[in-house]
C-alpha cells in the first residue's frame, strides 16, 4: 500500500539526498512552504557544491538570501571568503527578471543571454569543477501573477541546464495539498523538471498520504493495482507518495480532493507530534 510505481519514482530517501547526489544537467524542482525549509534547502546545496569545488550562483530575492547565509554560517561555510574567492556569487532576482523583461515581457533572447553569461562566467573558470545555481525567477514571477511567463522562463532553464550541464535547482512556494494545483502549476512544473522534492519530511509525507488514501480509497488491488503500475507519470523523478498522489487525480478525480483534505490534516498532526 500503495503498489509499486514505474521508474520515475527515484531512490533517494530525503532530499539531502537528492541535493546531493543529483548528476549534471539535472534541474530539480523544491515545493516548499516555509522560508526555513527554503534556506536549508539552498544551503545544503550550495554546501555540496563549494566542498566538490563547483561554483554556486545563487539568484533570490534579498530576504532568502540572508536566510541562505544564516544556514550556511550554521554549516560551517563562511559566505564572504566563498564570495571574495569567485566560487560563491549572489545576485538579486528582481534584477534579473528585470534583465530578462526589458519591455515587460519575457524575452527569450535577454533571459538567454543573461543564463549564457552566468554561467559561462563560471564554466571557463579552470580553478572549478562545474558549477550550481539555485534561483526562484519562476516562483516570483508566478506570485506576482504571471504565471505563463514564469512556467516559460522554467523551460529556458531546463534547456541552459542540458546546454551547459548545470546542476539547476528551483524553489516554489506551494500548498502541496490544494487539488487546483495538481490540475495547474504542480503538473505543469514537474514536466519541465528533473527531479522533484514534495516535503521536508518524505517519512511524514508518505505515512499522511498512505494513511488518507487507504480511508477513502481502500486497498489498492485488481484493476486500481493495474492502473498505478502502468501510470507513466511525467519522465521526472519523485517520491513514491507524490507519485501516487498524481496518479490517483488521474484514476479517481472523485475522491481526490478527499485524500488531500485528509492527508493534510495526517500531515500536520504527525508535524505537531514531532
Amino acid at each position: 500500500m500503495p503498489g509499486p510505481m514505474q521508474k520515475s519514482v527515484f531512490v533517494n530517501s530525503s532530499w539531502q539526498s537528492v541535493l546531493s547526489s543529483a548528476p549534471p544537467a539535472s534541474h530539480i524542482l523544491q515545493i516548499y512552504d516555509s522560508d526555513d525549509f527554503l534556506s536549508a534547502a539552498v544551503a545544503h546545496f550550495a554546501t555540496e557544491g563549494l566542498k566538490a569545488g563547483e561554483v554556486v550562483l545563487l539568484t533570490g530575492t534579498q530576504e532568502h538570501l540572508a536566510g541562505i547565509d544564516r544556514e550556511l554560517r550554521f554549516a560551517g561555510v563562511d559566505p564572504a571568503a566563498a564570495a571574495r574567492s569567485g566560487q560563491l556569487l549572489l545576485s538579486d532576482v528582481h534584477e534579473a527578471i528585470a534583465q530578462a523583461m526589458p519591455q515587460r515581457r519575457l524575452d527569450p533572447a535577454s533571459l538567454e543571454a543573461v543564463t549564457r553569461g552566468a554561467l559561462e562566467k563560471a564554466l571557463f573558470d579552470p580553478r572549478f569543477t562545474g558549477v550550481r545555481w539555485w534561483a526562484e525567477m519562476t516562483n516570483t514571477l508566478h506570485h506576482r501573477g504571471e504565471r505563463k511567463t514564469g512556467l516559460l522562463a522554467e523551460k529556458l532553464g531546463n534547456a541552459a541546464a542540458k546546454k551547459y550541464g548545470a546542476t539547476v535547482f528551483c524553489s516554489f512556494l506551494c500548498d502541496r495539498f490544494d487539488c487546483q494545483g495538481y490540475d495547474g502549476v504542480l503538473r505543469d512544473l514537474c514536466c519541465v523538471h528533473s527531479h522533484v522534492i514534495p516535503a521536508d519530511d518524505y517519512v511524514r509525507h508518505r505515512m499522511a498520504v498512505n494513511r488518507a488514501i487507504a480511508e477513502v480509497v481502500g486497498e489498492i488491488r485488481g484493476t486500481l493495482l493495474q492502473s498505478l503500475s502502468s501510470w507513466k507519470g511525467f519522465g521526472c523523478d519523485l517520491p513514491s507518495s507524490q507519485a501516487t498522489l498524481f496518479w490517483l487525480r488521474d484514476a479517481l478525480p472523485e475522491r481526490f480532493e478527499a485524500v488531500l483534505e485528509r492527508a493534510r490534516t495526517y500531515h500536520t498532526e504527525q508535524g505537531s507530534d514531532s
